[in-house]
């Protein structure tokens, strides 16, 4: 029985893909922020539950040699667990930088490398880091959970190349708009909360947000990821759900100045 890995799966694409791989009957390690408060008995299949807090420095690699030592190594990890944040840069602290790339990338990355020695010296295994459309194109007032991704991204791309040679495969999963709660929980909130110099073009924003509603349900992003786990090839990237793919031809085929300003004049009103 194939084990698999999945961080973040109290709701949305965690959860859905923790769900798809237990009733393909896969050992599941799924985790949690708090694993005292998730009492839900509803799981299919084999699903063990692990507390994992991104924002604890050290509890990436913490939760790497808990699970070592209970369950072994497992054949698959997705760090899909992960924060959002709006707003302009210019608003955002150090502290507050410095805590999105601690939970979105470097405890992600030490819980990866927990597993490292174990897969190398089995000579197989699968690294999967769930980074976002927003790895590869930038939104305006997203840019720091942007930044994050592109980060994710470009070590995902550094993890291809150095642990190809050893058996572990390296896959980024790329998702556009998928239904789920982090967006309601990054946005919104009264005028009066968002800087005035900013504040006409993140209302625009929010409104752009809300108005997406051909989102990819957290099932069907769940499905594109058990593909790509499942895919022999050394493929890397795998955009998914709702607009990933033709966004990402598009700025191919357009160029990297015409989306620019296309997004610019789109949510920032002027050229």
């Amino acid at each position: 029985m194939p084990t698999i890995l999945i961080t973040g799966v109290s709701s949305g694409i965690g959860r859905a893909s923790a769900e798809r791989f237990a009733r393909a009957g896969w050992r599941v390690i799924g985790t949690v922020r708090d694993s005292v408060r998730e009492q839900d008995t509803s799981w299919p299949g084999d699903v063990a539950i692990e507390a994992l807090d991104l924002d604890c420095p050290g509890c990436g690699a913490g939760l790497s040699e808990r699970v070592l030592a209970r369950y072994g190594c497992p054949d698959v990890v997705v760090n899909n667990a992960g924060m959002l944040q709006f707003g302009p840069i210019e608003t955002a602290s150090p502290d507050d930088i410095e805590r999105i790339f601690r939970v979105n990338v470097f405890e992600q990355l030490s819980l990866a490398y927990g597993f490292v020695p174990s897969m190398r010296e089995r000579g197989s295994g699968t690294i999967v880091n769930v980074t976002s459309l927003g790895g590869r194109v930038v939104f305006p007032f997203f840019a720091v959970y942007n930044a994050t991704k592109h980060a994710l991204e470009g070590f995902s791309e550094g993890m291809w190349h150095e642990l190809q040679p050893f058996g572990i495969r390296v896959k980024t999963i790329e998702p556009g708009f998928v239904q789920t709660a982090i967006w309601g929980k990054a946005i919104g909130g009264p005028a009066e909360d968002k800087p005035e110099p900013y504040r006409s073009a993140m209302e625009s924003m929010e409104r752009f947000e809300r108005s997406i509603e051909k989102r990819t349900s957290s099932e069907r992003a769940a499905e594109e990821i058990w593909e790509a786990v499942n895919d022999p090839s050394d493929r890397l990237r795998y955009p998914i759900a709702a607009y990933a793919r033709p966004m990402l031809l598009a700025r191919r085929l357009l160029g990297d100045r015409f989306m620019l300003r296309f997004f610019h004049r789109r949510w920032m009103g002027n050229v």
